[in-house]
């Protein structure tokens, strides 16, 4: 599978020890319809925004594509979002403009991911990398109830 394009994110998982980002995805216009997971894999930083919540005939969250993209071009559109947080240890503890922010974020070999909605979810994500991965059935959430 090379897209998600009109796919529907209905979940999602972050795994800050492991540094991973799955998003749960469903194409629902395929009959059996077609489940695949968005997986990042060495996180060092993301941003999500304009996400939906809830179900119903319209869906919350629809996908126009995740690619890698330039670094520098994806944060120049969050420097308001950047200057709000820069004394507050995101996206990292220091950094002295967009070059330097850059640097230090893809020092380890991390790419930039673009997140693009055409509803709702959009963002980046910086990761050591990115695959589409199919499954045959929809993912669940577990249980959060503790000591169960």
């Amino acid at each position: 599978m090379d897209s998600v394009h009109d796919n529907w994110v209905y979940a999602q998982a972050v795994d800050h020890e492991r540094c991973r980002i799955v998003l749960h995805t469903v194409y629902p216009h395929a009959e059996p319809p077609e489940f695949t997971d968005i997986v990042f894999e060495g996180v060092v930083v993301h941003h999500f925004e304009q996400q939906k919540v809830g179900g119903g005939s319209y869906p919350a969250n629809v996908m126009f594509d995740v690619e890698e993209s330039e670094p520098g071009l994806i944060l120049g559109q969050y420097a308001e979002l950047l200057s709000r947080t820069k004394n507050h240890g995101w996206p990292v503890f220091k950094y002295d403009g967009i070059e330097d922010l850059v640097s230090q974020l893809t020092a380890a070999g991390t790419k930039c991911f673009e997140v693009r909605g055409t509803c709702g979810l959009n963002g980046f994500v910086f990761a050591v990398r990115m695959e589409f991965r199919r499954r045959q059935l929809r993912a669940e959430v577990t249980d959060a109830t503790p000591g169960r």
